[in-house]
């Protein structure tokens, strides 16, 4: 199993699933370079990360990568089974948080900093809310969140799922932004997530695998 990787973008996440499960992996670090390149694009077409290749499997986006490893090996405990009501809530937040809790991350990041090679967003869209505006689109976002996590550790029945793990990597963006409320649920539960010792491992970009 390979898993192509560039620090500090969303293809932290699979490999914090990876080192959750302790499962066996070939990381490989690449750079903007490489993924400009034809025998890269091959792998991704639009020449980003992660990618995994798993036997005769070739996957990219992070969520469906998460998913996908998240279910491959169901009995590590990552995802609710199949036929459990959980799994309703399982797929509401692991949506969540890549459809309607990131763009507003995403949009703030490019805001900061507009000339970021992942910048494909057209020009007029970069410019069409302001930094506070993003802000509050933001703190709207995450009401549900903090609502939800006031009582709870977790997202899905107060047990640690992917859905922590994708929701924890947006967070961590907007963490290091600065766009979190101290004093919040939502906060707590980052604090919480990102002193887990796989996330550690797999946020480390040092480390060697």
């Amino acid at each position: 199993m390979q898993l192509y990787y560039i620090p500090t973008t969303r293809a932290v996440r699979p490999r914090w699933v990876l080192e959750e499960m302790g499962l066996s992996y070939e990381l490989i670090t690449v750079d903007i370079e490489t993924t400009r390149q034809r025998d890269y694009q091959k792998l991704h077409p639009h020449g980003k990360v992660p990618v995994l290749v798993d036997e005769g499997v070739v996957i990219y986006e992070s969520s469906a990568i998460c998913s996908y490893l998240s279910d491959r090996y169901i009995d590590q405990g990552l995802a609710p089974a199949l036929d459990s009501s959980a799994r309703a809530y399982y797929y509401q937040w692991l949506f969540y948080a890549s459809v309607t809790l990131e763009p507003p991350v995403e949009q703030y990041l490019f805001q900061k900093i507009p000339n970021l090679p992942e910048n494909i967003l057209p020009e007029g869209k970069r410019k069409g809310t302001s930094e506070q505006e993003t802000l509050q689109w933001f703190q709207q976002v995450c009401e549900p969140l903090n609502d939800l996590l006031a009582n709870n550790d977790y997202l899905v029945q107060n047990q640690f799922t992917t859905a922590d793990i994708v929701t924890g990597g947006v967070l961590h963006w907007a963490f290091k932004l600065d766009m979190l409320q101290k004093e919040t649920p939502i906060y707590r539960y980052l604090i919480n997530l990102i002193e887990r010792p796989a996330f550690k491992r797999a946020n480390d970009q040092q480390a060697k695998h």
